[in-house]
């Protein structure tokens, strides 16, 4: 072994590195329960975000032409998009977020939307996500 290398560290920096760093298909907070996909109440329609759950129904799961088609999709409204599988989150308006969650064929995942446009966002994205397609490109 040569000068200046050290066993201890393990890796190529200084310090201990997390197990699993935050960022793009990170895992929520342990404290974060993963949402409950049931409907808003009816005064609730301003108040909070609305979910929906929906199933992969694509043979291929969320793949990248479906993840882009819903990403593009996504950045058309102001409203924060959310995608959930399980515990791990992704951020609906980016492409490798979505890539990151590996949602497989038949899987069920939440989507989450909250703002002002959230109302106009949830049906055409959740249908990006239950189409058995999924390959048509219109946008």
């Amino acid at each position: 072994m040569g000068a200046g290398h050290d066993r201890s560290g393990g890796g190529n920096g200084p310090g201990p590195r997390e197990p699993h760093p935050p960022g793009p298909g990170a895992l929520a907070p342990p404290d974060t329960p993963p949402p409950d996909a049931r409907p808003p109440a009816l005064g609730d329609c301003n108040d909070g975000p609305i979910r929906r759950a929906v199933r992969i129904a694509n043979p291929l799961g969320l793949h990248m032409r479906v993840a882009d088609r819903f990403s593009r999709t996504a950045r058309q409204y102001t409203c924060a998009v959310i995608v959930w599988n399980g515990q791990t989150q992704a951020d609906g308006k980016s492409l490798l977020d979505l890539i990151m969650l590996s949602a497989m064929p038949d899987s069920e995942v939440v989507l989450e939307v909250d703002g002002p446009d959230a109302h106009t966002a949830l049906d055409p994205l959740a249908a990006i996500l239950a189409a058995p397609g999924g390959e048509d490109y219109t946008i």
